[in-house]
């Protein structure tokens, strides 16, 4: 047995900080807000290191903040040339916006990592030999593309590994005669008990041990990597437990000798590599299914190994962000190639979307931070592409998320609108004005124009009709009409109830005719729902939210600000919604009852009408729902 090493890789990721930030600054200011709530902990690492010369560590650090480093703290970036220098530590590479590779073209996947790599070879000096997956999501594809990249190693979750190789030993790996060396990371490995407390160094030494002499006991170089989080390498600082260890190693008599390495350095001196083929695969924490997640003898649950795209699927809302993601991706690489300049923005904005954080987080209200910066960036290189490309209103059809079905893209100057057949509903809505896409809300239903039947007004909602595939009547691009239909049996009698559901699209907004009609031999007595879920939030003080309703057989009018009514209210003709540069108009044909709900930064306005209809007749409802700037009126203004 020869020596054991040790790798500890410690990693910070972008996606710690937001989780800790306020929810009134725009999305780059809060990242800046907490890098610098951070910043002690990069301090504190780099005191340990200089007085700690023995001990050596790899380093990841996200591109964003690299970029933080350099413009606010640029002694940052010299000290980490001094420690590289004592060859203390080894800076890995990595993807600039930590993307989810296996998910993005191979030109993006290139661009990004020789994007990292620039920035960091600018601000220390150094190249990186290897680099560390994003997010843990692999494909065998990426070796081609990492060789593109002049890296020699990678380091990667070993729960992607196949578990019957040898887990303290690194692996080659080879596509299409290209080669490529793997260094497993053992997360159940790490110096914590299942309590998070740090574990005694001649203990965690021990299993260690047993751990080696159990899998490779021939191996002249065994390998203990693990990946630790800065903020539990300060942890294992302030307790005193890395002292300790290195007194445990100079006086405590193992059975092997322990030794820290660096990544490049270990690849270097040894020779036993295991040949193996690793499949596609991504770290989940929870499952895919209806069972929950269990948890082992460490501190973390148990990890779901899926792929990538799997992953997305299993969130509809991330999915979604993922198709437009491919569809901006698309226009980029498809455009007039000659706008040099024009095309390198937009691929800047593109790379800077596809960071993984918001295409793998689950929804909540600070998961909503990333999502819409994302779609922030992507609209921002949308809206490039069609000013250098010429552009035109179109309405078009066809597959845009490769579920096999039509979805229909609506394409104006200020806005785009995309239905899907499945419901019949809006399921984005992007204005390029605030760049922001407003169907993206975080609750259960999100998008616009979900239909329901309700046997009692605003009983629990059913997904009959919102999961049933809309078949298309007639469309037509030129005059920009899209007319679906679906049908059912609802209530106890068991009724067929046939929905038309006819898109009126143009510049000016969009209109949406509803007939329903019963096929039935007897009178039909429902109550007929539309939800309409958008992406604004009433308790933003920075961006107060107005909401105005005209209601009631005398038409008042009644103003809430930065609330809404609590009460359902009956016969409503029109309603708004503004902020401070926009506003929500809807204009019904029919007077109906209308509830308003908030869920998770997201408001809901549910209109409903109760429908007798006869055997063999059909009624008509319509809703006018238009965008328009925010008129602001001028106190100053004189009267004459």
């Amino acid at each position: 047995m020869g020596t054991i090493h040790f790798c500890f890789d410690i990693y910070s990721k972008d996606i710690q900080f937001l989780s800790q930030l306020d929810t009134g600054l725009p999305f780059k200011k809060a990242l800046e807000e907490g890098f610098e709530s951070q910043l002690n902990q990069y301090y504190k690492m780099f005191h340990f290191l200089f007085s700690h010369p023995s001990y050596r560590f790899s380093l990841s650090i996200p591109g964003r903040q690299l970029d933080l480093f350099s413009r606010l703290h640029r002694e940052i970036t010299v000290v980490l040339s001094d420690l590289v220098g004592n060859k203390q530590v080894e800076l890995l590479g990595g993807a600039y916006y930590e993307p989810l590779l296996p998910n993005i073209l191979p030109a993006d996947r290139v661009g990004q990592i020789e994007l990292y790599t620039t920035a960091l070879r600018r601000h220390t000096g150094k190249r990186p030999r290897g680099m560390v997956i994003p997010n843990n999501a692999w494909d065998p594809s990426l070796v081609t593309c990492l060789k593109t990249c002049s890296m020699d190693f990678v380091l990667m979750d070993s729960r992607l590994i196949p578990q019957y190789k040898n887990q303290s030993l690194p692996y080659i790996i080879q596509e299409l005669g290209k080669v490529l060396y793997v260094l497993g990371q053992h997360q159940q490995h790490l110096p914590f008990d299942a309590q998070g407390r740090p574990i005694p160094p001649k203990d965690y030494l021990y299993q260690l041990e047993d751990l080696v002499f159990t899998s490779c006991h021939e191996a002249e170089h065994p390998l203990v990597c693990c990946s630790l989080s800065l903020s539990d390498f300060c942890a294992l600082i302030d307790s005193g437990w890395l002292e300790d260890m290195e007194q445990t190693l100079k006086h405590e008599m193992t059975r092997a000798e322990f030794q820290w390495t660096l990544p490049s350095k270990y690849i270097k001196e040894t020779q036993h590599f295991q040949r193996t083929y690793i499949p596609a695969g991504i770290l989940t924490a929870k499952k895919l299914s209806s069972q929950e997640t269990s948890s082992g003898t460490n501190a973390f649950p148990e990890m779901v190994v899926v792929n990538s795209y799997d992953y997305l699927l299993h969130q509809p809302r991330n999915y979604f962000l993922y198709s437009k993601m491919v569809h901006v991706s698309t226009l980029i690489n498809n455009k007039n190639r000659k706008e040099k300049n024009s095309r390198k923005s937009a691929r800047d904005l593109l790379w800077e979307a596809q960071s993984g954080e918001a295409y793998l987080a689950e929804p909540n209200f600070n998961s909503q931070w990333s999502h819409e910066g994302a779609y922030h960036s992507l609209l921002q290189a949308e809206h490039i592409i069609r000013d250098y490309s010429g552009f035109f209103d179109s309405v078009t059809s066809y597959d845009y998320d490769a579920d096999g079905i039509k979805e229909y893209i609506c394409q104006f100057p200020e806005f785009n609108a995309y239905i899907q057949g499945r419901g019949g509903s809006l399921f984005e809505y992007d204005v390029f004005r605030t760049t922001k896409n407003y169907a993206g809300s975080n609750g259960k239903n999100t998008g616009l124009f979900l239909d329901y039947f309700l046997e009692n007004e605003f009983v629990s909602k059913s997904d009959l009709f919102t999961g049933q595939l809309y078949r298309e009547v007639t469309f037509d691009g030129k005059r920009r009409d899209i007319k679906l239909t679906a049908k059912s049996r609802l209530g106890e009698k068991r009724q067929t109830i046939s929905l038309r559901k006819n898109y009126y699209m143009s510049a000016d907004g969009i209109s949406v005719q509803y007939i329903i009609k019963n096929e039935s031999q007897e009178t039909f007595r429902h109550f007929f729902a539309v939800e309409c879920n958008l992406l604004l939030d009433i308790s933003h003080t920075s961006d107060p939210l107005d909401t105005e309703i005209i209601f009631g057989e005398t038409d008042q009018l009644q103003v809430f600000h930065n609330e809404i009514p609590k009460e359902n209210l009956k016969s409503v003709s029109v309603f708004r919604f503004s902020d401070k540069e926009l506003s929500f108009v809807f204009t019904l044909n029919e007077k109906a009852t209308l509830h308003l709900s908030e869920n998770k930064g997201s408001l809901s306005a549910t209109m409903v009408w109760l429908v007798d209809i006869p055997a063999q007749r059909e009624i008509e409802k319509s809703i006018m729902f238009s965008v328009l700037p925010k008129k602001v009126i001028n106190p100053k203004k004189k009267r004459k």
